[in-house]
C-alpha cells in the first residue's frame, strides 16, 4: 500500500511524449496488483481461462508493455526479493483485511448487489507465486527485462533511477521518494493521465530535506509502521519536521531506527542488464492463446507489432556502429 502523503506531494501532468527514449524501472508487484485490480468484469470478478486461472495480470502486462515499447519507452521490470522482517506483520495484517471484503463480497452476491460486488471484489487481490512466476514468464517471451531485486523492488528501482539507469520509477505508491528515487511515474498502469513527481520539486515544495520526508513517512505509518502515530496525518507530520520536534515521536515508534535504515541503506544490486530481446512468437502463441485462451484473433497482431518494434530498434542499434 505505501505511505499515505495524501496532496502533499506535488506532481505535474505529463504525456508519454515526454517519456520518449526513457529507460523506465517499473515496481512489477505494484503493478501487476494494478493489473488484477483493474482488469475486471463487470461483477468484479478478475479475467480467467477456461481453467479458472486468473489471467487479468498477463492481459496487462501483455497490452501495456507494448504500448510502451510503441512510444520508444524501455520497461525494465523489478521484483521484490526477501523483505525485510518487518513486513511480516503487515503482510498478516493485509490478508485479515481480504479475507473480510471476501466475506464481503459473498454477502453482495447472494444479495445481488453488482455495485457492491465489484468494490470488494477489488480488494481481494492475491498475486500468488505461481502468477508472479508466469507473468515473468511472459515477460522473458516478450524480450523485455527484468530484475530479481535483493529486497524491495522499490529500493531496486529508486537505485537503478539515481545510478542514471532509468529515467524514473513507475509506481502508484510513493515509497521511491524515501529510496532517494529522483522521479516516479504515475498511472502508467491505470488508465488515468500520467503524472509525473520530481523528488528534488517535492523536498523544495515542503521545504524539507530527504531525512525529514523520511520521518514524515514514518510518523503517518509504513509498511513497517502500519497506522504510524495514532492522530498524525500528513499535514501534521511535515509541521513536526519542519519544527524539528521529530525526537519528541520516536519514542511511540517501535523499530524507528530500524524502518529509517531500511530506507536510507537498503539491499540493492548491480547484478543486471537492460536489454531488449527478440520475442519469442511461437512461446508467446502457446503461452497467451493455447494456455490462458487469450483471443487469437487480437494477440496475433499485437505479437507481430512487437516483432516489429524489436527488429526497428536491433536496426537502429546496428547502424549506430557504422
Amino acid at each position: 500500500m505505501g505511505v499515505q502523503f495524501g496532496d502533499l506531494i506535488p506532481k505535474r501532468e505529463i504525456t508519454l511524449k515526454d517519456l520518449k527514449g526513457k529507460t523506465l524501472a517499473i515496481d512489477g508487484m505494484n503493478a501487476l496488483y494494478q493489473f488484477l485490480s483493474s482488469i475486471r468484469l463487470r461483477d468484479g470478478s478478475p479475467l480467467r481461462n477456461s481453467k479458472g486461472e486468473i489471467t487479468s495480470t498477463y492481459n496487462g502486462l501483455f497490452y501495456k508493455n507494448i504500448y510502451m515499447l510503441e512510444e520508444n519507452i524501455t520497461p525494465v521490470w523489478v521484483f521484490d526479493g526477501e523483505p525485510p522482517k518487518l513486513k511480516y506483520r503487515v503482510w498478516e495484517e493485509r490478508r485479515k483485511m481480504k479475507e473480510k471484503a471476501e466475506e464481503e463480497y459473498r454477502r453482495a452476491k447472494e444479495e445481488g448487489k453488482l455495485e457492491e460486488m465489484y468494490k470488494y471484489a477489488k480488494r481481494v487481490n492475491y498475486l500468488d507465486s505461481k502468477i508472479i512466476d508466469n507473468s515473468k514468464r511472459l515477460l522473458k517471451l516478450m524480450g523485455i527485462p527484468y530484475i530479481e531485486a535483493p529486497s524491495e523492488g522499490e529500493a531496486q528501482c529508486s537505485y537503478m533511477v539515481k545510478k542514471g539507469d532509468a529515467y524514473g520509477v513507475v509506481s502508484q505508491d510513493y515509497d521511491a521518494l524515501l529510496y532517494g528515487a529522483t522521479r516516479v511515474v504515475r498511472n502508467i498502469t491505470t488508465n488515468k493521465p500520467l503524472e509525473l513527481i520530481e523528488l528534488e520539486e517535492v523536498l523544495k515544495c515542503l521545504g524539507i530535506t530527504l531525512e525529514d520526508l523520511i520521518d514524515m513517512a514514518i510518523l503517518i505509518g509504513t509498511d513497517y509502521n502500519r497506522g504510524g502515530v495514532k492522530g498524525i496525518g500528513p499535514k501534521k507530520a511535515l509541521e513536526i519536521v519542519k519544527n524539528k520536534r521529530m525526537k519528541l515521536y520516536t519514542k511511540y515508534i517501535p523499530n524507528y531506527e530500524e524502518i529509517k535504515e531500511i530506507f536510507k541503506n537498503p539491499k540493492v544490486t548491480d547484478n543486471y542488464e537492460i536489454k531488449l530481446e527478440r520475442p519469442d512468437v511461437e512461446g508467446l502463441k502457446r503461452f497467451l492463446i493455447d494456455e490462458m485462451d487469450f483471443s487469437e484473433k487480437r494477440v496475433l497482431p499485437h505479437i507481430k507489432k512487437l516483432e516489429k518494434i524489436y527488429e526497428r530498434r536491433n536496426q537502429s542499434t546496428l547502424e549506430a556502429w557504422f
